[in-house]
């Protein structure tokens, strides 16, 4: 159990660290999706995702560069890149960082290339090198053994499937990375997976699923159309592998909340890491249980620490934090949290 069981000790910290790095989601947005399970959970919380607000593609105000303005840019208004472990200094909402373009982390091959939504959702949209981005492909992630090149902070190669018989290419991110992918994938695969009818979504109209007819594209190796899975059993092993070994952490929530206040959705496996479990994992075939369950935006929640899961039931233990009540806004470039007539950054330092 990664949420602590006896938080007595450390409530003082949890209350006045974690509320200053996320808002709360919108109240009951989950509702509906406790005591389902497999596809019909996957497709209850497909339905509280789905839909949202598509930003438009490109550079400028009101569009994917700004929303980068605010989800990927720290402190000191540089702004992140996971291909290649650097930062760019961006000074203006809307301006392209230098050498930098968008990168489709979950390939848009995979939908059949259309200007969709799953090709403007920020949840898996990234600004990456652009060199490094190409080096990447329209590869699946996957743990590199056979190395046949490097880009940036990438490792890129290859693996054989035994399945088809055929190798593939992979290409795998730094460690501290692993994580923020693995969610990103399993957003995608839920947000234009199947409904709960088993309904393919209309960004795959073209391939009536995932393309899977080519093998110089990714998703022949890594996705399925047979089920509400999605993924191919390897493929699905990598991601819930990263997705435990890297949990969720400070910038992940600092991003999604971003992302959130331009979409108008959120990523549940942000919001609720131990929901993959579900789907993906160990808890594979048993109905969910919310009142276990840890959200990101909760003081109990330890960022990089926590998946999410609750021994004891939450409710048991709800009067022991009371919360102060936060507010998020955006001044100067800046993620500023306004809390009890005082402001403070991200990191929970007060400005004066």
């Amino acid at each position: 159990m990664n949420v602590r069981k006896n938080i007595g000790i450390f409530s003082l910290l949890i209350i006045f660290c974690l509320p200053l790095f996320a808002e709360e989601m919108p109240t009951g947005y989950y509702n509906g999706i406790d005591g389902l399970k497999d596809a019909e959970l996957k497709g209850a919380i497909r339905t509280c995702i789905r839909k949202h607000d598509s930003i438009p593609y490109g550079s400028g105000i009101g569009k994917t560069w700004e929303v980068f303005y605010y989800s990927d840019r720290n402190e000191e208004g540089c702004m992140m890149d996971m291909y290649c472990d650097k930062w760019y200094k961006v000074n203006n909402p809307g301006d392209v960082a230098t050498g930098c373009n968008i990168e489709h982390s979950f390939a848009k091959s995979w939908w059949g290339g259309g200007k969709n939504a799953a090709y403007m959702d920020c949840y898996h949209l990234n600004p990456s090198n652009s060199t490094a981005n190409s080096a990447r492909g329209n590869y699946p992630l996957g743990n590199v053994v056979n190395l046949t090149k490097t880009a940036g902070s990438l490792k890129i190669g290859t693996q054989h499937h035994e399945a088809l018989n055929e190798d593939f290419s992979i290409f795998e991110p730094k460690d501290e990375y692993k994580g923020d992918f693995a969610r990103a994938y399993m957003y995608m695969a839920t947000c234009y997976g199947k409904d709960k009818n088993g309904n393919i979504d209309i960004v795959c109209k073209q391939y009536k699923g995932w393309r899977i007819d080519n093998n110089d594209v990714g998703s022949k190796f890594a996705m399925q159309n047979d089920n509400y899975l999605e993924f191919q059993p390897w493929e699905q092993e990598v991601i819930i592998q990263w997705h435990r070994q890297d949990p969720v952490s400070v910038k992940e929530i600092k991003r999604a909340d971003a992302v959130s206040d331009f979409q108008h959705n959120r990523n549940p496996y942000i919001d609720y890491p131990y929901l993959a479990e579900y789907i993906w994992g160990k808890m594979a075939g048993k109905a969910v249980d919310m009142s276990h369950l840890v959200s990101s935006t909760d003081p109990r929640f330890i960022p990089g620490e926590s998946d999410g899961w609750s021994d004891e039931p939450i409710t048991a233990i709800d009067a022991v934090i009371v919360t102060p009540k936060a507010t998020k806004i955006f001044r100067n470039g800046q993620v500023l949290i306004l809390r009890d007539g005082h402001m403070y950054n991200i990191m929970g330092q007060e400005i004066k």
